[in-house]
């Protein structure tokens, strides 16, 4: 009784804080539901998923990004304005003062949808992505971000408290959220949770590097696909890339245009040096500088305009260096290889497929029952294994459509046999993998409930796989000479012990 006093109440606290920051009446019924649809379908979704947060955590996550990063909280009504500008993006946050680095509150604007509603406010919770980071990363930390607010919006989206039902048309992007479930079965749901702009590249080291890199190829192509900006920048620097290799592949007449460039920049040098060293000749390039120029571009002192000349005289040695690399003959190959590798390598982002990525994270994931030797580990490998073969690759194929699990659930099945998770059936282990390899296939959530029936039927031995006294799937066995059966054939007997 004395627990149950001091359980905290959720949703009072959560509608406390709606009604304490004065949201719209319909958008506080909206967020409540959803927060209601989480409650009660959340152990469900974590049953089946696995590597996801408590759900007590999950639900503290929710309140507290309402609380610290929601000011206002608006519903993009039909026909309105905003719902035009919701089209693709189904929500938007806009920071309040994005320049205010004390002040996190946003207004969230959504569609009247609880999945929505819900990935909108882990989206808002997010934390920005310093753009200074190298492109790799971006796009990764990108990726991961937008895999989180799908993976949070799937408690509604497949789950309703009953059963799980996959809904692939509303997930927003597969590639992201493939990334995402990658990640967190390989390295747990914590510490990708916790990546940020400050620690994203310590993935590089954590990761097999063939799949590091495909994942990253996977993670750029969505980002530059998704982000219009970046996508323009890129294509410019490949084509500058494209046009410099090509002049390089000229060697005699890319060194002779060196030759010159480097005079021209030495001279502007020259000039930028003499007006330093020369007050009145500085004052009066300053004056000539601002004179047809309009006051909105005009530099308003001589110190501005001194600064600004010091950082393009900078900015000219270090181009003067860089063509003194490229006469050494030693450097200029170096260049020309590292240019290159950067045009196949953007070149080759349009070829990159998701197959080919899950193959190799199978195989990845694959070495991890290697290191699953206690009961809750071992259950939870198998419960992953059973979850990956229903990722969406597509919007009509899952993993198990283009890639064999049979030899990952073969050893699973072994091991849990073997330490005493999995009731033996026989004294082979093919014979016992093709009478319980359905508890991979099946959508009822628990697999724990499940029982095993066995029954000789036209010579054949067939396991019935029953979720209380429904049937839920049956396979049939041929046996090996040398086969002994360890169940009655009439009684039903736990799956798991």
């Amino acid at each position: 009784m004395k627990s149950k006093l001091l359980q905290r109440d959720y949703s009072e606290e959560l509608e406390e804080i709606c009604e304490s920051k004065r949201f719209e009446k319909e958008a506080q019924n909206l967020l409540l539901s959803m927060f209601y649809k989480v409650d009660g379908a959340y152990n469900d979704y974590k049953t089946v998923k696995r590597e996801v947060p408590s759900k007590e955590e999950f639900l503290e996550i929710i309140i507290g990004i309402v609380k610290k990063y929601c000011k206002e909280i608006e519903i993009a009504r039909p026909n309105s304005e905003l719902e035009k500008e919701l089209e693709i993006s189904k929500c938007k946050i806009v920071e309040e003062e994005p320049d205010n680095k004390y002040n996190k509150e946003q207004r969230v604007i959504f569609f009247p949808n609880e999945k929505v509603i819900l990935y909108s406010i882990i989206k808002a919770g997010l934390e920005k992505i310093n753009a200074k980071l190298d492109i790799k990363d971006k796009a990764m930390l990108w990726s991961i971000q937008i895999g989180r607010c799908i993976s949070a919006s799937e408690v509604i989206r497949d789950f309703n408290g009953f059963s799980w039902s996959q809904i692939i048309n509303e997930i927003e992007s597969i590639d992201c959220n493939v990334i995402y479930t990658d990640l967190i079965y390989l390295l747990g749901e914590k510490y990708v949770n916790n990546l940020k702009s400050s620690n994203i590249e310590k993935i590089n080291n954590l990761l097999n590097e063939d799949l590091l890199d495909k994942l990253q190829q996977l993670s750029l192509k969505f980002y530059l696909s998704s982000n219009e900006e970046q996508a323009k920048k890129v294509e410019e620097n490949l084509k500058k890339n494209q046009e410099k290799l090509e002049k390089m592949n000229n060697q005699e007449n890319f060194i002779e245009d060196i030759s010159k460039n480097k005079k021209k920049l030495l001279n502007k040098i020259k000039e930028i040096d003499e007006q330093l060293n020369n007050p009145k000749q500085l004052r009066d390039e300053y004056i000539k500088f601002n004179k047809d120029l309009p006051n909105e571009k005009k530099i308003f002192s001589v110190s501005h305009y001194e600064e600004m000349i010091q950082n393009e005289r900078k900015k000219n040695l270090n181009e003067i260096e860089d063509y003194n690399k490229l006469q050494n003959p030693i450097e200029f190959v170096k260049i020309k290889d590292e240019l290159s590798s950067k045009i196949k390598y953007y070149e080759s982002l349009k070829n990159i497929k998701i197959e080919d990525v899950q193959k190799k994270f199978l195989e990845v994931f694959s070495k991890e029952i290697n290191t699953k030797n206690e009961k809750n580990d071992l259950i939870d490998y198998i419960y992953k294994i059973r979850y990956l073969k229903y990722l969406p690759i597509s919007k009509t194929k899952m993993m198990k459509d283009i890639l064999s699990f049979e030899e990952i659930e073969k050893e699973a099945i072994t091991k849990a046999i073997e330490k005493n998770i999995i009731t033996p059936i026989s004294n082979n282990a093919e014979t016992d993998y093709l009478l319980l390899k359905s508890i991979f296939n099946t959508k009822n959530i628990s697999l724990e409930t499940l029982y095993i029936k066995l029954t000789i039927k036209d010579g054949k031995l067939i396991s019935e796989i029953y979720d209380g006294d429904i049937i839920d799937s049956t396979n049939e066995v041929e046996l090996p000479k040398g086969s002994n059966i360890h169940l009655r054939k009439t009684k039903k007997v736990k799956i798991f012990d």
